[in-house]
């Protein structure tokens, strides 16, 4: 298996002329337009309504069961009116 990878290695490097360098460098220019995609993605899909939402109605986030129904809604209400996102 050795000998395979050794004879692969030197094809790549006295045949093509490609470096560990070249490799490296083609490994982190992939890897940072892989990042930048995902990263525009993310912000693309991001809907700040629907995360405060969310937060305002679900159980789960500050233990809104505490609180009654109609107080969230009308909290959800009026913030939703006062918040402009743009």
């Amino acid at each position: 298996m050795e000998n395979k990878w050794l004879m692969f290695k030197n094809y790549m490097h006295n045949e093509l002329g490609i470096s560990k360098e070249d490799i490296r460098q083609w490994i982190e220019d992939a890897v940072k337009e892989q990042a930048e995609r995902m990263v525009k993605n993310e912000f693309d899909s991001f809907d700040a309504r629907d995360i405060v939402r969310k937060i305002i109605f679900d159980d789960s986030y500050f233990n809104s069961k505490s609180l009654k129904r109609e107080i969230t809604n009308e909290l959800s209400n009026q913030l939703m009116e006062h918040i402009k996102f743009e």
